[in-house]
């Protein structure tokens, strides 16, 4: 969904209508879901997190100014909530920015003939998880930084308001994400995903 739409919705909701709030919901609980997998892993409490983040973003609708807010305000209600869900199964551990990712060997030395191929979709799914892999392996505060950018589209702004910090810092976990995804993929593969370079207007920031 847009986000124009989203910001029509939210105002809408925010008078009490509920008809929109439910569009709304309908629109981002996959974000949200996918968001709550990436971070906790597969759990039983998922259904609950998802819930009690949409039950929180109900209650507090009138806080969310200007609507441009909505994901980073959403998305940041998920996150304390998933901490709270790996407190609870005393799995959750706070990472120095400054411990290396892991290095496994990535079987992608090189890229394949760029042109289309009929296994083309299959290729870029079984790229897609392998980032994805890559990127559970790197500290934790680098780690959400880039699902929250690569995975979820949001800008650094967006991400700092999630991970209540500034734009510089999630710049820099953004940095070194890279850099380790960059010795755990290869340059070719982060290259040609985007996660090397950034585009030089952002929006947001």
């Amino acid at each position: 969904m847009p986000v124009q739409a989203e910001g029509m919705l939210l105002e809408r909701a925010k008078t009490g209508d509920r008809a929109a709030f439910d569009l709304l919901r309908k629109g981002l609980e996959g974000r949200v879901r996918r968001f709550v997998h990436r971070l906790v892993g597969p759990s039983s409490e998922t259904e609950d997190i998802v819930q009690d983040a949409f039950l929180a973003l109900y209650v507090n609708l009138a806080r969310i100014d200007p609507p441009g807010h909505l994901r980073a305000f959403l998305f940041r209600i998920v996150r304390n909530r998933c901490y709270d869900e790996l407190r609870r199964k005393g799995r959750f551990e706070c990472v120095s920015l400054d411990e290396g990712p892991g290095s496994p060997h990535s079987p992608f030395r090189s890229l394949a003939d760029p042109r289309p191929q009929p296994d083309e979709v299959v290729c870029w799914s079984l790229l897609f998880i392998q980032v994805q892999q890559a990127i559970d392996h790197l500290p934790e505060m680098q780690r959400q930084t880039l699902i929250l950018r690569c995975e979820e589209g949001l800008s650094y702004s967006e991400i700092a308001e999630v991970m209540a910090t500034d734009v510089g810092t999630v710049k820099f976990r953004a940095h070194y994400g890279r850099k380790g995804l960059q010795k755990m993929l290869g340059p070719a593969i982060v290259d040609v995903l985007g996660l090397q370079r950034e585009k030089k207007h952002d929006r947001n920031g």
